[in-house]
């Protein structure tokens, strides 16, 4: 069982809060390839690392920090992007099919509770 710092819906908007901070800045500095990777990346370790799921939190960074260098500075190699697709496909996939289940007994009164407070504030 994980040890989470924080609740799944604060590292969801903790994730967000970084995604559109990266966002932002990519807006300013108008430098959107290979940024996005990197934005995109960062945020979901971010989410990864608050959920104490730290393989995961290693995967993203490799994945999105290595399509960002790759590209960044232009290695001549046409394997490199699609070496880092593929891994991270595979790794979703496997983690997905053969991880088990992840979610535990806490997550989903969590869900629950959090879809029980959504239909009372949708009532007049």
């Amino acid at each position: 069982m994980h040890r989470y710092k924080t609740s799944r819906r604060k590292a969801h908007a903790m994730a967000f809060a970084v995604f559109l901070v990266g966002v932002g800045l990519l807006f300013i500095l108008r430098s959107w390839w290979p940024g996005i990777a990197l934005v995109v990346g960062l945020s979901l370790a971010v989410r990864q690392y608050l959920l104490a799921s730290y393989f995961a939190m290693g995967m993203s960074l490799f994945i999105f920090t290595g399509i960002f260098v790759t590209e960044q500075f232009h290695f001549s190699s046409p394997w490199y992007m699609p070496l880092f697709l593929i891994i991270g496909g595979l790794y979703v996939f496997f983690r997905e099919f053969f991880g088990g289940s992840s979610v535990t007994e806490s997550e989903s009164e969590e869900d629950l509770n959090h879809e029980i407070e959504e239909d009372r504030e949708d009532r007049p």
